[in-house]
């Protein structure tokens, strides 16, 4: 009898409009396209539950305090990581995720200065059970750049609600995201984010192969 598999926890972080459900997409296709069984996920949103709160989280029209906001985000990742992710694992599929808990202490964390990083990290880690991705890829990309990527996919002027905090509130969520990569050297990857979509996505699937899959094999 062989001894099953264990499954492996890809992540994709990055600001809005860096490419992260596209880059989460492309790599997911070409894997299954290999045979390995995949699962591809997102937060916020990524179970019935998580769709609720996403819904509420991104609506222009709806203002919370930031420690509500927070919350939100914990409770969406807890169902998430409990329904989506540690199943999928335990099955042995390698999840890919677009977004985990290293979005909140950046954009509650750092960005918003909710509260210190290692409050809001012990909060998440909570969540999620103390469940680690194997890989973080981070899509660096510049956030003038990136914003002009959102308009161009909703093909229109009009932002979600955390998309209307602007150009600086941005600026200050990179610079945490390039903060945070010290704190986990053995699993973050920064990937150059400007250039065209399919070199992105040959260095990431390169970086996975390479770091994880060839491991399992």
């Amino acid at each position: 009898m062989t001894k099953k598999q264990k499954g492996q926890f890809i992540v994709f972080e990055g600001i809005d409009g860096s490419g992260k459900s596209t880059q989460s997409r492309l790599l997911y296709e070409r894997l299954t396209g290999e045979g390995y069984s995949c699962l591809i996920t997102e937060e916020p949103g990524g179970t019935s539950l998580g769709r609720m709160i996403k819904k509420i989280l991104l609506d222009p029209e709806i203002q919370f305090c930031p420690k509500s906001e927070l919350f939100l985000f914990l409770a969406d990742r807890a169902e998430h990581t409990d329904k989506i992710i540690k199943p999928a694992l335990r099955e042995g599929k390698i999840v890919i995720s677009s977004r985990y808990f290293f979005s909140t202490i950046v954009y509650q964390g750092i960005a918003r200065k909710l509260s210190d990083i290692d409050f809001i990290t012990k909060m998440n880690m909570f969540a999620v059970d103390n469940l680690l991705p194997d890989i973080v890829l981070y899509i660096d990309i510049n956030p003038e750049r990136a914003l002009k990527n959102i308009k161009e996919r909703n093909k229109v002027t009009s932002f979600d609600r955390i998309e209307t905090e602007g150009l600086n509130f941005q600026k200050k969520v990179r610079n945490g995201y390039l903060d945070l990569m010290r704190y986990y050297p053995e699993i973050f990857v920064k990937i150059d984010g400007e250039r065209e979509i399919q070199s992105v996505a040959e260095e990431v699937y390169s970086i996975t192969k390479r770091r994880l899959l060839n491991a399992r094999n």
